[in-house]
């Protein structure tokens, strides 16, 4: 597997106090499917300023029909929405001090809208500090809600087919680890974090993070939003897609054993990782089980204590060292909740890479059935060639050579036609390799960090909560041993 190096464009950040709520540009509509963003007022005390903003929502991986040249790399017609640096201002990923994105996201904010047909909300403030030029402004702030990251994610896909682009945390999940209730505290600070990670894959992707369904996401107002939301249509484009995956994976003649092994490994890897989920889940309930158990033992030593006379210190000691225990035990169920959570994502990074992988089956697919058109193309220039057409109904209106030549013209000419399609869908083809080979590569190199971080941060809280268990014991173990000696002591007196 290619290992393709990580391209960024650096810069360093300079500290102003302008701030932007709301996009710098508005959309002008350019066609159907034009994303529109209203222009937003750039807080100055001298000027306000407006700039107009193209923001194309041109979508799949067509070409121009009249292009009559080899076409050596689809790049443009597979990422219409994309600013992409001077090649002169690419240089390697820099820390995150230098970054030319600076994107953070918090302040969670409970809304209660007042009509009884929805339900609260819940936002977050998004605030953006960046110096690259497809910006107006150097500072944004804007507040976003999960469905608008769950919009933009969409058109992200839609646009990037055969890049992987990061998974949004998961409801479910996130509601498993913390309280029923989507509002709690410790509910919001989780997914604010997910969000945050989520918003940070995409500011560091090389490609993604000059997309301009971004750049609205970061920018735009509320109602600039909505309007860019209401104006995109991804809905046949989704049911497409799906049609022509159901139909990979069948009809591909020729896989190439790279892709058919990474296929192979995200699946595997899912497994994997659902395992892992599984016994997470399960030693968290048999220790919410083991502290139940442990209290339980606390309150009968402290009953104990009441009926006995001497020994009663060190039965109140046995107490106290079990509730401590037991509470260190559910604390460290509590903690390793969200420490064990990454598996999770990298669950659903598997199933995104796996979407991907059929995507760039299906222009296999297309690639395949264009190469098998054009043998058969061929094959009618040659018998073209070969034909004898004295012999044809049509040699009695016209001379059997100009009847020749005509079918040799058109035969060639569909030959010609066949051999571009074959061409643009093979350069489709390997530019989406290209994308999955660059994505993997630096797929694998966070993951390896990720996972790493995980099992850590599971390590931390395990010698953390033990440690505090530790304590307890060893303190109770000296109650116990002074009560053994006097025990001793007793009994040898006795016996003198």
């Amino acid at each position: 597997m290619a290992d393709t190096s990580d391209t960024f464009q650096s810069l360093s950040l300079e500290d102003d106090n302008e701030t932007v709520s709301g996009p710098a540009k508005s959309v002008g509509e350019t066609s159907s499917q034009d994303a529109e963003v209203e222009g937003g007022e750039h807080r100055n005390e001298d000027s306000t300023e407006h700039a107009t903003l193209d923001v194309s929502d041109s979508r799949g991986l067509s070409h121009g029909e009249d292009s009559g040249e080899h076409v050596a790399s689809v790049e443009k017609s597979m990422e219409r929405t994309v600013d992409m640096p001077p090649s002169s201002a690419l240089v390697s990923l820099s820390p995150v001090d230098e970054r030319d994105l600076i994107v953070t996201i918090g302040d969670p904010m409970v809304i209660n809208p007042p009509s009884s047909y929805s339900g609260p909300y819940a936002t977050y403030a998004v605030d953006t500090k960046t110096t690259r030029k497809t910006f107006d402004h150097s500072n944004y702030s804007v507040r976003r809600r999960y469905q608008d990251f769950v919009w933009m994610r969409e058109q992200l896909v839609e646009t990037y087919q055969t890049h992987i682009v990061p998974p949004l945390p998961d409801k479910h999940t996130l509601s498993r680890l913390v309280a029923n209730d989507h509002f709690t505290s410790e509910f919001l600070q989780r997914r604010q974090d997910a969000l945050q990670k989520f918003l940070n894959r995409l500011t560091d992707h090389p490609t993604i993070s000059f997309d301009r369904t971004l750049l609205t996401f970061l920018t735009a107002t509320d109602q600039a939003l909505q309007t860019a939301k209401s104006k995109s249509s991804g809905l046949l484009n989704k049911v497409t897609a799906t049609v022509r995956q159901a139909a990979t994976g069948i009809l591909l003649k020729n896989p190439e054993k790279e892709f058919v092994a990474l296929q192979s490994y995200f699946s595997s890897l899912q497994k994997h990782l659902a395992a892992i989920e599984s016994s997470a889940s399960s030693l968290l309930v048999d220790g919410q089980e083991l502290k139940t158990e442990l209290a339980a033992v606390s309150t009968l030593c402290e009953r104990w204590a009441s009926i006995e006379k001497e020994d009663g210190p060190m039965f109140q000691s046995l107490s106290e060292c079990f509730k401590t225990v037991s509470e260190s035990t559910g604390a460290m169920c509590t903690d390793l909740a969200p420490a064990f959570a990454p598996f999770h994502e990298y669950s659903l990074y598997c199933a995104s890479a796996q979407d991907v992988l059929k995507r760039r089956e299906a222009l296999q697919m297309d690639h395949e059935l264009a190469v098998e058109d054009l043998v058969l193309k061929q094959g009618a220039v040659e018998e073209a060639n070969l034909a004898d057409m004295s012999k044809s109904f049509m040699s009695l209106f016209s001379k059997p050579e100009k009847l020749k030549a005509d079918r040799i013209q058109a035969a060639e000419a569909n030959f010609a036609g066949a051999q571009k399609a074959s061409e643009l869908t093979s350069d489709d083809m390997e530019c989406a390799n290209e994308h999955l080979r660059a994505d993997m590569s630096r797929w694998q190199r966070v993951k390896k960090s990720d996972i790493a971080d995980t099992f850590v941060d599971v390590a931390d809280v395990h010698i953390a909560h033990l440690q505090k268990s530790l304590e307890a014991w060893q303190g109770v173990m000296a109650v116990l041993n002074t009560s053994a000696a006097s025990s001793s002591a007793t009994g040898v007196s006795n016996v003198a």
